[in-house]
């Protein structure tokens, strides 16, 4: 652990000179090339009606090379628009990207047809190569899912679309609220902060009237840029709703659902049961606010901790503690994250020039990943680090695996980020030296789980009711912002006083055109992580090789199948769910315990 600690990622080690590399530019105009010969290959395939394995296995290679690589290639550039807002190069290079990403999803058209198309003969034996039993379930899933689109060339029509249209809208709210900027006055000047950075000295300012103040700037430049961004959020959904309708879908979860390879009667199921557990948030939302001395508390003050460690930590520490607990699980794991550091895989320097937020990039072809957040010495940033490196461990493991593998479910991809984050934070809850340490880190956990239990389902809930409301014609920034409060006001009830009727112009996951309603996954991993978690610790060391295992197979397993092969449990009963709540309610009655005598 003696190496040399860098706040600043290496991403010349993958493309030399950013957005200017010639070697990322070389890749993408082979990418490019590569793409319309397989789709020239499988149109010749189509007409040979005795295709053989072998053929069928180097054209699977090839397209998962294509696959992998146009991937690479877009998280890279995300990784460059990360890291520096101002290089408006790299909007170029995303355009184009976004051109050969949609190339691939023509050729994935092409290759789902072609794959309906084999004889029965030709697939039995294509199934029976012990290569391809690495990825039959994502070849079946494939096939079942080109029965539910429309034929080949109207599909090509909405991937060609979809370039300067949906795609366009997500990538110009990126830029958009990227540049977001809070205008805030420090020491009688006025300094412009982004959406990340408020909420950051909200979060950790002692002082409640300079919190109070940055509140209303940020309402203030939210209401102004609200139309802006209720264009674009309408505009993202119609589209979705219209090649949903062209399709004949009549449940606008359908795609929701596949991606999360979950039933719909399991996504059900959970949200009763947190719906029925809704007394525990509120519980403790009463308890902050008579610790606070406040009737009620306002949205903002929900993640303030009430007992805030006065405890910096530098970069090193905070290394040192993830990694000395990543290995207090497993050598595998340990040993990746000293890799991580070492290797300059981690982006962690807070400047002004970033983006906001936190996320893990995979490079499928370099077998690698690259994880961003600012680290600004507080704890929460630890606990940041272990759950994006939790998902870089993820792909670590499918790494090895063929890409067509590799796809994992959205909700299990928060499966090894949750289960790094317990690791961390629990030990440290065990290890509080004092009952003030304790409840600050306690209450650390109660928010991220309340996140997951309150915010989360809720987000889901508006997006059902945004949905339904978009059928209907365009919806104005005013009602958008009235169907926030409506949610809002049914999860919290009287504990909060003032409600974030913005909220859907900054969580990002609104505006994914990859993965609609993708907040709910966020709430699935959770859950489905605890249940994994709660078993490792009745298994004892043991477990680990069943952890990597559970993780290597989320690329060929529906949540159902994961839970039924690793975990013995059916998901779609309420009791795997209960179980999973029972860590936060635990937590909030030891919290409530330790500050009866505080009130």
């Amino acid at each position: 652990m003696n190496q040399t600690l860098n706040k600043i990622w290496d991403l010349d080690s993958l493309y030399n000179g950013g957005s200017h590399s010639p070697k990322l530019k070389e890749f993408i105009t082979e990418l490019n090339h590569s793409i319309d010969k397989i789709i020239n290959d499988i149109h010749n395939f189509k007409l040979n009606t005795n295709l053989s394995t072998e053929q069928l296995l180097n054209l699977f290679k090839e397209i998962q090379y294509v696959m992998s690589g146009s991937f690479q290639v877009e998280e890279f550039l995300i990784c460059l628009r990360a890291t520096n807002t101002n290089d408006e190069h790299v909007t170029k290079m995303i355009s184009e990207s976004a051109k050969t990403k949609s190339s691939v999803e023509k050729l994935e058209v092409e290759f789902n047809q072609l794959l309906t198309s084999l004889s029965e003969q030709t697939w039995s034996k294509l199934l029976e190569n012990t290569e391809v039993k690495n990825y039959q379930f994502h070849l079946e899933e494939r096939k079942q899912k080109v029965e539910d689109k429309l034929p080949l060339e109207l599909e090509k029509i909405i991937q060609n679309l979809s370039v300067n249209g949906f795609s366009a809208w997500g990538n110009h709210y990126q830029q958009l609220i990227s540049k977001l900027k809070i205008p805030v006055e420090i020491d009688g000047k006025t300094k412009q902060l982004t959406i990340g950075q408020a909420f950051s000295e909200v979060l950790f300012s002692q002082d409640k009237e300079r919190r109070r103040t940055i509140i209303l700037s940020y309402n203030q430049v939210c209401e102004t840029q609200a139309d802006i961004f209720a264009s674009i959020i309408n505009h993202i959904i119609g589209f979705r709703l219209d090649v949903y309708n062209q399709r004949g879908w009549d449940n606008v979860l359908k795609e929701s659902l596949e991606q999360n390879r979950i039933s719909e009667v399991t996504v059900n199921t959970m949200v009763a049961v947190i719906k029925e557990n809704q007394n525990i948030l509120r519980h403790f939302l009463k308890r902050k606010a008579q610790l606070a001395k406040k009737d009620k508390l306002a949205w903002y003050d929900i993640p303030i901790s009430a007992f805030n460690s006065e405890q910096k930590l530098s970069y090193k520490e905070a290394r040192d503690i993830i990694i000395h607990q990543f290995y207090s699980f497993s050598e595998n794991l340990g040993a990746f994250a000293e890799k991580a550091f070492q290797e300059g895989w981690v982006e962690a320097e807070d400047r002004t020039e970033k983006m906001d937020g936190a996320f893990c990039a995979s490079m499928p072809l370099a077998k690698e990943s690259r994880v961003f957040l600012s680290f600004r010495g507080h704890y929460q940033d630890v606990v940041t680090i272990a759950h994006e490196l939790g998902h870089a461990y993820h792909n670590n493991i499918l790494h090895e695996m063929p890409y067509f593998a590799q796809q994992k479910g959205t909700s299990v991809a928060e499966t090894a980020s949750t289960f790094s984050e317990n690791l961390v934070l629990d030990a440290a809850i065990s290890k509080a030296s004092t009952d003030k340490e304790k409840l600050s880190l306690l209450e650390m956990k109660i928010v991220a789980g309340l996140t997951y239990l309150g915010l989360v389902p809720s987000m889901y809930e508006f997006e059902k009711e945004l949905y339904k409301k978009r059928q209907d014609g365009m919806v104005s920034s005013q009602e958008i912002s009235d169907i926030m409060y409506k949610i809002e006001s049914n999860l919290y009830g009287d504990t909060l006083g003032e409600f974030d009727r913005y909220r859907w112009m900054t969580l990002s996951q609104f505006y994914s055109t990859e993965k609609p309603f993708f907040n709910i996954p966020y709430t699935i991993g959770y859950l489905f992580s605890n249940g994994i978690y709660a078993l490792s610790k009745e298994r004892g060391d043991g477990f680990n090789k069943q952890y990597d295992a559970l993780l290597r197979d989320t690329g060929r397993m529906t949540v159902e199948q994961l839970a039924d092969t690793y975990l013995k449990k059916d998901v779609t009963v309420k009791s795997f769910w209960e179980n999973s709540i029972k860590p936060i309610s635990e937590a909030i009655e030891e919290y409530i315990e330790l500050t009866n005598s505080m009130i």
